[in-house]
């Protein structure tokens, strides 16, 4: 009886510290925190043909420089929040991703935030002029497919799926009763080694939308509305050192849009064995003479080649020639100013940033120069570019 009752003991006290070690809470995930930064600065010195010289400091987008902009994060396996601080022109406020997310599936995410900035579908080129001071008509990065969540001063939430190959997302921006003109909605699917192939819709209210190469800030009465369709195959798989990306836009009402389609291609490619990557870009947009009272019809063109070259230690030489007919550089408009933009350029590497020198000439206005007088789009500008870029 002894040894029974024994038993018994060892079973009920194995028993309960089994249901101890159950009962007890989880540890919590690991969070992983970081902080990290990004900024550049370009002084340039230039000006007009035959007008002299004068000098400013600003970015390859802006005549403001970003002396600071950080990112702050928070992640774990099942979420997280992004902020990310500025101090452009001499205040502080915010930039880029500002957005919290929660995963509670694998590969099933929402987000909510002010600017998602979800590049996972986007189609970005950015080469040569791009990071050093942009060309009259480029004005953003988002070329053959916009990514979810552009830049938006509107509270935003999205829900997307991203596991396998097979993609999905719905987004709405802001606030309001006409949810079609506020929706980003699409799908993608990747064929292993062969490209991946997405679609979109992107309605007129959804922020940092504006198709490269036009301009909607004057496009359309108040309280008119259209969407954007994108559809794009990514080919990049097909050949090893390829980027390559084609998409095309049209609009759901391309009387009110004042452009019928857009096609747009872009190309990176690491030629093997070599030191040299070259870069292509081409967009054509039908224009219907609609965007504006001074708006243009007929076929804008915005297009560029460029090429690196990796001398070694990190130093590197750019080069980029970018042409826009009188359509495309005015982005839409009825003018008669084509352009013709040439660059080339040095830059040093170090393991958070960059510094270079360049040159630069244009027939027509240089969009981010900080140079006073340089508006003149009937002559050409001249600029000599220093850069400093700084990332962690």
């Amino acid at each position: 009886m002894k040894r029974i009752a024994l038993v018994f003991a060892a079973l009920a006290l194995t028993g309960a510290m089994a249901y101890a070690q159950d009962a007890a809470p989880a540890a919590p995930a690991p969070v992983v925190v970081t902080i990290g930064d990004w900024g550049r600065q370009i002084f340039q010195v230039g000006g007009q043909d035959s007008s002299g010289y004068s000098f400013g400091t600003g970015t390859s987008w802006d005549n403001t420089p970003r002396i600071v902009g950080l990112n702050i994060q928070a992640a774990y396996a099942n979420g997280g929040f992004s902020i990310t601080p500025e101090a452009d022109n001499g205040g502080f406020g915010l930039t880029d991703q500002n957005k919290a997310w929660v995963i509670p599936l694998p590969g099933l995410t929402f987000e909510a935030g002010l600017t998602l900035e979800t590049d996972t579908w986007r189609g970005t080129s950015d080469f040569g002029s791009d990071d050093w001071v942009r060309f009259q008509g480029y004005q953003q990065n988002s070329f053959t497919f916009f990514r979810l969540g552009e830049a938006s001063s509107n509270s935003t939430f999205d829900v997307n799926y991203n596991k396998d190959g097979i993609g999905a997302w719905a987004l709405v921006s802001g606030t309001g009763q006409d949810i079609g003109s506020s929706l980003q909605a699409g799908a993608a699917y990747t064929v292993p080694s062969v490209a991946t192939i997405k679609a979109q819709y992107i309605g007129y209210n959804v922020g940092g939308t504006t198709l490269q190469g036009t301009t909607r800030s004057a496009l359309v009465a108040d309280g008119t509305a259209f969407g954007q369709i994108q559809v794009a195959v990514n080919v990049s798989p097909l050949v090893k050192g390829l980027n390559e990306e084609i998409g095309v836009d049209f609009p759901s009402n391309a009387t009110d849009a004042g452009y019928v389609f857009q096609v747009s291609d872009i190309t990176d490619f690491a030629i093997p064995s070599t030191p040299v990557t070259a870069h292509l870009l081409v967009l054509i947009t039908d224009f219907n003479g609609n965007l504006s009272t001074s708006g243009g019809s007929g076929y804008g063109l915005l297009g560029g080649v460029g090429a690196d070259y990796d001398l070694g230690n990190k130093v590197t030489l750019n080069g980029d020639v970018r042409y826009g007919n009188a359509l495309g550089s005015s982005n839409g408009l009825n003018t008669s100013n084509s352009l013709t933009g040439v660059l080339i350029g040095i830059k040093k590497g170090f393991d958070h940033g960059d510094i270079g020198i360049g040159f630069e000439y244009s027939t027509s206005t240089i969009i981010a120069t900080a140079i006073s007088g340089a508006g003149d789009a009937t002559k050409g500008h001249w600029l000599i570019p220093v850069e400093l870029t700084e990332s962690f």
